[in-house]
């Protein structure tokens, strides 16, 4: 049986991106036991393309998991914010 996927939701916008991806991957370890993690960083690694973008490719592939991770911080964020609602709307499990 195939294992159930979880997308990790945490704030990028402001942040130097390196910590950020350091956050992800942190958060990768600790549930990819269970899971397969999906981290903002695994669908769009190209750069400098417009915010709406990202936030479209990480929806599409939010709309694909099973669970969402809210990283702490994520009430601070628009964009983690969407995502929030987006899976509450979808009944995709929340965790975090």
């Amino acid at each position: 049986m195939a294992k159930k996927k979880l997308y990790i939701s945490l704030p990028i916008t402001g942040l130097p991106i390196d910590e950020v991806k350091k956050q992800a991957e942190f958060y990768r370890n600790i549930w990819s036991k269970k899971y397969e993690v999906i981290t903002p960083f695994d669908i769009c690694p190209e750069q400098n393309k417009p915010y709406s973008h990202y936030m479209g490719k990480d929806i599409e592939a939010l709309l694909e998991c099973d669970v969402i991770y809210m990283s702490p911080g994520w009430v601070h964020s628009k964009g983690c914010n969407a995502e929030y609602q987006i899976a509450k709307i979808y009944g995709i499990e929340i965790k975090g």
